[in-house]
């Protein structure tokens, strides 16, 4: 399965839909950030991505007609230097020698480069064939970053396919956008910092304080159409000794023929030594039925994890928490409620993904006031974001004063907006057996 919805940074969890390649227009997914790197780029929807580099790869993105099918073509951003390449030096004179030299190198054979634009400069752009048993379309282009460093865009697959690469090649990079690493890193140091300070002040009083006695009832919507609803729980709890917070929801929503349903069940010591999750989601459709559990429990600085997709059951190798920035999966649906909204910031963490089994940084930041629109009248807000990933696009939501979600949008146009119970009930009649169904 292939990730092509995130169902909010207010809900915190990826949400798993099938996306087959795209026909005809080119579709364009997220964007995809690096700020490390210096860069943003949107990748076309239904690809999977991949970051394990090699040779430069910094990134990747390889479409296939099921998760099982081989790979029908891939796009890949590499890193290049050219060490004898200078300011103010002929760029159309570089890419005939980079024409010359990766048909040596790489069995690239391409036409003669052309120079367009990309990024808002000029570019080497190549088209040609790989040579060999197995022989591939490509089209590279090379973006100067300054100096002698260069990012190359790279679409590679079959001879046959060449037309409909070269169409998606350059829909992605009218995308591209090069941005300052020495800003992105300066400000991930202090956002880090901000986190860890926000983390340190956590207690047991704070923590109750944060939480809601009551139910909180939400509507989803896109193109002003209700397409689903979730509901949250918060409570005082302990587990081994530890006094803490207990988060749960249930989440159902129908997108592109398929039904998704989701429960949530998370809890979080005050201390952040001990915390255990489990979520379980269901994705129906007419031709498929896919159930995944994710089992998770954080002791001390140990994290463990064990994800169930169908039949097969992955442990994940056990990894050590961050001590300073690790953020609970609980704590993180408290956030708005726990960071100080009187004042503009940014609080990164770090956070733990089951499926890859590794950890994401996560930035939190309080944008300011702002009015929105809310059942037809103006209302006073704060306008706050959350980026769950450091590469992916922040989430806007808009909350009152005390941090409760009141809205919330993400970058392909789904809505999240805060409800009442009978609200829900009208446009799903259903909704109470629906969530009875999902258990606790």
């Amino acid at each position: 399965m292939r990730k092509s919805v995130i169902v909010a940074a207010a809900m915190l969890a990826p949400v798993i839909w099938t996306s087959g390649p795209a026909q005809g227009e080119v579709k364009l997914a997220s964007p995809y950030i690096d700020p490390v790197r210096g860069f943003e780029i949107r990748p076309p929807v239904g690809t999977t991505c991949s970051r394990i580099t090699s040779a430069n790869r910094l990134v990747s993105w390889t479409m296939r007609k099921s998760p099982s099918a081989p790979i029908l073509w891939r796009l890949s951003l590499y890193s290049r230097t050219v060490e004898t390449f200078k300011p103010g030096d002929d760029l159309l004179a570089l890419g005939r020698s980079l024409v010359a030299r990766l048909a040596a190198t790489d069995g690239f054979k391409a036409a003669s480069p052309r120079l367009i634009d990309a990024a808002g400069t000029k570019a080497v752009n190549m088209r040609g064939q790989t040579t060999g048993k197995i022989r591939f379309w490509q089209r590279r282009v090379w973006i100067p970053l300054g100096g002698t460093k260069f990012l190359e865009v790279r679409i590679s697959g079959p001879d046959s396919d060449r037309d409909r690469l070269d169409d998606i090649a350059s829909a992605v990079l009218k995308t591209l956008k090069i941005t300052d690493p020495k800003v992105a890193k300066a400000r991930r140091k202090a956002a880090l910092a901000s986190g860890a300070s926000l983390l340190e002040s956590i207690t047991d009083a704070k923590l109750k304080s944060a939480l809601n006695k009551s139910d909180q009832w939400y509507l989803y919507r896109r193109d002003d159409k209700a397409i689903g609803f979730m509901l949250t729980r918060e409570s005082i709890a302990a587990v081994s000794g530890k006094s803490g917070c207990r988060i749960e929801s249930w989440v159902m929503m129908t997108f592109d023929s398929k039904t998704m349903k989701l429960h949530r069940n998370m809890f979080a010591s005050a201390d952040r030594s001990i915390e255990r999750w489990r979520e379980t989601a269901a994705v129906k459709s007419a031709s498929q039925n896919v159930r995944m559990t994710e089992v998770g429990a954080k002791n001390g600085a140990r994290v463990d994890c064990e994800i169930t997709v169908g039949d097969r059951k992955v442990a994940q190798k056990p990894q050590a928490a961050p001590a300073d920035n690790y953020l609970p999966r609980g704590m993180a649906w408290l956030l708005r409620r726990i960071a100080d909204l009187e004042n503009s910031g940014a609080y990164a963490f770090a956070t733990y993904n089951g499926r890859k089994g590794t950890f994401n940084l996560r930035t939190f930041t309080v944008i300011g006031s702002d009015d929105i629109e809310l059942g037809g009248r103006k209302t006073s807000a704060v306008r706050v974001t959350d980026q769950l990933t450091a590469e992916a696009q922040a989430v806007d939501m808009w909350v009152d004063s005390s941090g409760n979600l009141l809205v919330m949008k993400t970058s392909d146009g789904l809505v999240m907006e805060a409800a009442s119970e009978k609200s829900v009930a009208r446009r799903f009649p259903d909704a109470g057996k629906i969530i009875r169904a999902m258990g606790r």
